[in-house]
């Protein structure tokens, strides 16, 4: 009983170290986009995609060499897809909840146009490239979608 009480612990507490980590380096990287003028729609295509899409690659690459191919393509579409369907979608929400009735102005940027269509290109582009090559991922595809 009091090892489950311990294992529920540990895990809300490494919940809200991981909050308060991650809260602390979007202040820093919001501070360092301040200071050398960067707009927050490119640091969040560049530097935050990268650093979210770390912990998926290790995944990824763990789960292909212990012998699931199969299951590392579908976590490459999977994950980001649950991050950006649960996370985009649930921040939305909440944002529009709290300035509702007006609802909320999402700022358009050129940057938002350019990195939909680079998705949209590598998404549509692997449907016709692993549809053609009969659902095997060929090596030149792989080096470029990188």
């Amino acid at each position: 009983e009091e090892q489950k009480l311990a294992v529920v612990v540990a895990f809300m507490m490494s919940v809200c170290w991981i909050s308060f980590i991650a809260g602390e380096l979007l202040g820093c990287l919001a501070a360092l986009g301040v200071i050398l003028k960067l707009s927050p729609a490119l640091l969040g295509l560049t530097v935050l995609a990268w650093g979210n899409s770390i912990g998926d690659l290790v995944a990824d690459v763990a789960v292909a060499k212990a012998g699931q191919p199969a299951m590392a393509m579908a976590g490459c579409y999977a994950g980001p897809m649950f991050n950006m369907l649960i996370g985009l979608g649930l921040a939305l929400v909440m944002r529009t909840a709290h300035s509702y009735p007006s609802g909320y102005y999402l700022h358009f940027h050129m940057s938002i146009v350019v990195a939909f269509g680079f998705l949209f290109l590598s998404l549509l582009g692997s449907l016709f490239v692993i549809t053609w090559s009969r659902f095997q991922v060929p090596r030149f595809w792989g080096f470029f979608l990188i």
